[in-house]
């Protein structure tokens, strides 16, 4: 094989492998936007375990997010990583609340078995969407 078939012959392997990359796994682009999916359910996991806290420390829960993250000893990011507006929060009750954020993707379509069992309560369809959640009962 001559060099220069040589090199057509790698250019062409190397252009190969990236558009099945690509299809695997999706554009640079999509990739990014599912990082940033999971990135906002870390966050409200993260927002869920400070609301915890807070309400043992003080019996109610926090009047909204900034309250939250003035509170010494939490950390909870509180806004989201790409749009930078703080995550929707409401009290619906004495014990219960909703945590609303816009994912990119629909949780369902995007994870695998074994991720949907684990996440299964932070399941989501893509746009905005809320989870309602209470403070869990002590045992």
């Amino acid at each position: 094989m001559t060099p220069k078939a040589r090199a057509i012959a790698v250019s062409a392997v190397v252009v190969a492998a990236t558009v099945a990359g690509i299809v695997t796994l999706g554009s640079p682009t999509v990739q990014r936007q599912r990082r940033l999916d999971e990135r906002r359910i870390a966050d409200l996991r993260g927002i869920e375990s400070a609301i915890t806290v807070y309400w043992h420390r003080r019996h109610a829960l926090p009047p909204d997010l900034a309250t939250l993250s003035n509170e010494p000893g939490l950390r909870a990011n509180t806004h989201d990583p790409e749009a930078g507006a703080a995550y929707d929060y409401e009290r619906t009750g004495a014990e219960a609340y909703r945590l609303c954020a816009v994912f990119a993707f629909d949780s369902a379509a995007e994870a695998t078995t074994r991720e949907r069992a684990v996440a299964s309560n932070w399941s989501h369809g893509a746009g905005r969407h809320c989870f309602d959640l209470r403070i869990p009962k002590e045992e």
